[in-house]
C-alpha cells in the first residue's frame, strides 16, 4: 500500500495493500478501497463507500458525502463504485437515502468526467460515459452503455435505456428508450443511435426490429403490445426490440416525445 504521509486515512478504513493514496486526500472511517485503486491528491472519499478494483479518482472529486436532500436524516446509506471506473476532477457522487434504495451505484468501466454529479439513489450501469458537467438528479436509472453529453441534465426518477445517447445540453424530464438519441430543452427523441448499432455490430435484422419498435411505439404512438404484434407479424422479433418495448411499457414518467420529420 502506498499512502502519502500527507494523506488523511482513517484507521478503520479498509484500504487494499496495492492501492495508491496521494497527498491531501481524505479517506473516511467506513470506506473500502479495493485492489490497485488510485485516489488522487485532494480527493474526498467518505461515508460507507466501496470502491472495487482498479477504480481511479482524480483530484478534488467528492465521493460518499451526504446528499443535498432536505429529507435526509443521517441514515447509513452507501455508495458502490464498480471495477475500473474513473471519476474525474470535481465530480460528486452522494450516498443514497431512506426514501430511496439506500444506496447510489455506479457500475464497472464507467467514465464520470469533470464536474459531473450523480445524485442520491441513482443507479448507473456498466460502461456509461458522462461528459463534463452532466448532471443526474436523485433516483435516476441509467442502463449499460449510455452516453450523456456535456452539460446534459436528467430529472429525478427518469430512466435512460441501454445505449441511449443524450446530446450536449439536453434537459431530460421523461424516459429515454434504449438505442435512441435525445437532445434539446425539453429533450425530444431525434432517432435511433445508428452509429452505436454499427459499432456494436448488430445484425441487419436486429436493426430493422429496433427501427420498427421505435417507429410504432414512439413515432406512431402504438401500445407496446400492438407494436410487438406487428413486429412479430413481420418476422423481425429480436431480444433488443422486446427490451425496447418492455422499457416503453414500464415507463412511469412517460417517454420523451419523438421529433416529427417534415413531409
Amino acid at each position: 500500500m502506498s499512502v502519502h504521509n500527507l494523506a488523511l486515512v482513517h484507521s478503520s478504513a479498509q484500504v487494499h495493500e496495492s492501492a495508491i493514496i496521494h497527498a491531501f486526500t481524505t479517506i473516511g472511517e467506513h470506506v473500502v478501497v479495493g485492489p490497485r485503486c488510485e485516489i488522487g491528491p485532494h480527493a474526498h472519499v467518505v461515508g460507507r463507500t466501496t470502491l472495487a478494483e482498479d477504480v481511479r479518482i482524480f483530484p478534488y472529486a467528492s465521493v460518499g458525502e451526504v446528499p443535498p436532500d432536505l429529507k435526509f436524516k443521517g441514515e447509513p446509506a452507501t455508495v458502490e463504485i464498480g471495477a475500473r471506473t474513473v471519476v474525474r476532477e470535481n465530480a460528486t457522487i452522494t450516498i443514497g437515502t431512506a426514501h430511496g434504495i439506500m444506496k447510489t451505484v455506479v457500475g464497472s468501466d464507467c467514465l464520470i468526467m469533470s464536474y459531473c454529479h450523480v445524485g442520491h439513489d441513482s443507479v448507473i450501469g456498466k460502461g456509461v460515459i458522462m461528459a463534463n458537467c452532466a448532471q443526474l438528479a436523485g433516483h435516476v436509472e441509467v442502463a449499460d452503455g449510455v452516453i450523456l453529453g456535456a452539460l446534459s441534465g436528467v430529472h429525478q426518477f427518469c430512466r435512460l435505456g441501454t445505449r441511449a445517447m443524450l446530446a450536449g445540453g439536453a434537459k431530460v424530464t421523461q424516459d429515454v428508450p434504449p438505442w435512441t438519441m435525445a437532445h434539446g430543452d425539453r429533450a425530444r427523441l431525434v432517432g435511433l443511435n445508428v452509429e452505436r448499432m454499427r459499432r456494436e455490430q448488430l445484425t441487419d435484422d436486429v436493426r430493422r426490429s429496433l427501427k420498427r419498435a421505435y417507429r410504432y411505439a414512439c413515432r406512431q404512438g402504438m401500445t407496446p403490445e400492438d407494436a410487438a404484434s406487428k413486429i412479430e407479424g413481420a418476422g423481425l422479433t429480436s431480444l433488443e426490440s422486446q427490451e425496447f418495448l418492455s422499457f416503453v411499457s414500464n415507463s412511469q414518467r412517460g417517454l420523451c416525445s419523438a421529433r416529427v420529420q417534415a413531409k
